[in-house]
Parts: structure tokens; C-alpha cells; sequence
């Protein structure tokens, strides 16, 4: 995790602006997915309780608490001058501010987790299984940030490396991850076909965890791929599973977003029975 000695008081963070994504990807920027999948880097320090705390809040859909405790945790870890928890935070801030729609800020802390990640590689002679997968999570972060500044091409390579070396650790919950961003971003260039076969095998893999929150997220964007090809039947039944796992994750917020998704779907598939004139 990194360090950052310039790291600025949360208030001096700027806004990021909301972005658009491409024709046809337009209909998909509310994905979850988006933001939600940069992983939470986890730590062996004394404060990992704490940190996996926050994490869970975060994995559920809440944003305000998790990110006062990493904020909270960012200021023992400067203080007491221990360099994991620093990058532990330094990333997680920046996932909770990917989903909080705040790309310039989430793009900076982003950056500090990596600076952290780095000095301490520096000290090191050989990279340990644990510092590739902080590796991992980096790539796949800022993956997400280019994403979001829609350099599409940058997005995938990174995802792709993170991929690899989540595979090679045998890592199924970054596995997970990095595929259901490669998901995301087939669908976010129309190619839905693509993006459906990455979601199922993230899908797969959070079944294999028992992850409910991961696998209800991946319901949720099947379902959203699911209608962009007019499959609306199939839509509002992969959104009955996701309300289902939101349910059993107790993650009520998702859950409120999957059924307000419900609802819409169930609308459109009104209309779609109605003349098509009308449509």
C-alpha cells in the first residue's frame, strides 16, 4: 500500500466531472459495475479488522461510513508512519470515490496508492505473491480511471495484465473482477455478445465464493445487457436473482437499486406489447 506524505485534506480533493460514455455505451454508464469492481486492498497490519470493516460497507452499497473509516485509518497509517495501511487506504478512497462519481478524486488517491506500492517494492529484492496482488489491484484501478476517461484501449490492456497475474495467484476474487470489468467495457464498445460471456464467467466465479453481493452485481448488469438486446423476459428474471442476492448479502441499497431496475424493465416490456407505433 502507499504512502503519501502530499497526501491533501479530503475537502482540497476536486470534483471529477460525470462522464458520458460512447454511442450505444450510453445506455450502460449506470452499470454498478463501473466503479464498484476496483477491488479493496486488504492489509496484514494491526488495523486489517478495521480495514476489511470498510470493506464490507463498501461491498454493500454504502458510501459515506466507508469512506470516513478509510479516511480515519489514511490518518493513523500517515502518523504512525506504516506504509501498508497508507496504501490500503489511498486505494480504497479511491474505489469509494469511483462509485461516488467523483473521478478526479478517485484518479488522485489512486495515484498515491501506487506511489506507496512503489516505495515499498523499492526496498524489496523480489516481489512476494502478496505485493503482485497489490500489483494487481493497482492495474485494475487505474484500469477503472481509464475507463472513465474512456481510453478504452489503455483500460483493457491494464485489465488484461491484472488478469493474469490474479490468475497466476489463483486469486478467484480478482479473477472475478478484472472479468467482469472486461465485461463492461465489450458492452461499453457494443459488443454485448462479448460483454454477457465475460459477466457469466465473473458471475461464476462469485457463485464459486459464495460472494452474494459480487454475484447480485453481476445479475444486475446481465439483466441491463440483457434489455439493451431487447430480451426483456430474460432481463427481469436475472434481476429477480439479483434482488434475491442483495436480500441474502443484507446489501440494501443494491437491493433498492435492483428492484427500482425491476420496475423499469417491467415498464418496457409493457410498452414493447403495446402497437409498435406507439413504441
Amino acid at each position: 500500500m502507499r504512502s503519501v506524505t502530499t497526501v491533501t485534506q479530503q475537502s482540497g480533493i476536486p470534483i471529477g466531472q460525470d462522464f458520458r460514455l460512447l454511442p450505444h455505451a450510453s445506455q450502460v454508464e449506470d452499470l454498478p459495475h463501473e466503479s464498484r469492481w476496483s477491488k479493496l486492498v486488504l492489509t496484514r497490519c494491526d488495523f486489517s479488522e478495521q480495514v476489511e470493516s470498510a470493506g464490507l460497507l463498501f461491498a454493500r452499497g454504502e458510501l459515506g461510513e466507508p469512506a470516513k473509516q478509510f479516511r480515519a485509518l489514511l490518518q493513523i497509517g500517515l502518523t504512525s508512519h506504516d506504509a501498508e495501511l497508507t496504501e490500503a487506504a489511498c486505494h480504497n478512497l479511491a474505489a469509494v470515490y469511483r462509485q461516488s462519481r467523483q473521478w478526479g478524486a478517485a484518479e488522485i488517491w489512486q495515484q498515491q496508492s501506487v506511489k506507496w506500492r512503489m516505495r515499498q517494492a523499492s526496498t524489496s529484492l523480489q516481489q512476494t505473491a502478496d505485493e503482485l496482488g497489490r500489483l494487481a489491484c493497482d492495474l485494475t484501478g487505474c484500469g477503472c480511471d481509464a475507463f472513465l476517461k474512456r481510453d478504452f484501449e489503455l483500460a483493457e490492456s491494464l485489465w488484461r495484465r491484472a488478469l493474469a497475474i490474479e490468475e497466476w495467484r489463483g486469486s478467484r476474487e480478482g479473477q472475478a473482477t478484472d472479468s467482469g470489468n472486461l465485461g463492461l467495457l465489450a458492452a461499453a464498445q457494443g459488443e454485448l455478445d462479448d460483454g454477457i460471456r465475460w459477466l457469466k464467467q465473473s458471475r461464476r466465479l462469485h457463485r464459486l465464493m459464495l460472494d452474494a453481493c459480487g454475484e447480485g452485481t453481476d445479475l444486475l448488469n446481465l439483466a441491463e445487457l440483457r434489455r439493451l438486446q431487447g430480451k426483456f423476459p430474460r432481463a427481469i428474471r436475472l434481476l429477480r436473482e439479483a434482488i434475491s442476492c442483495f436480500e441474502r448479502a443484507d446489501a440494501l441499497p443494491l437491493r433498492d437499486l435492483a428492484e427500482q431496475r425491476f420496475h423499469e424493465v417491467q415498464r418496457m416490456r409493457e410498452i414493447e406489447k403495446l402497437d409498435p407505433q406507439l413504441n
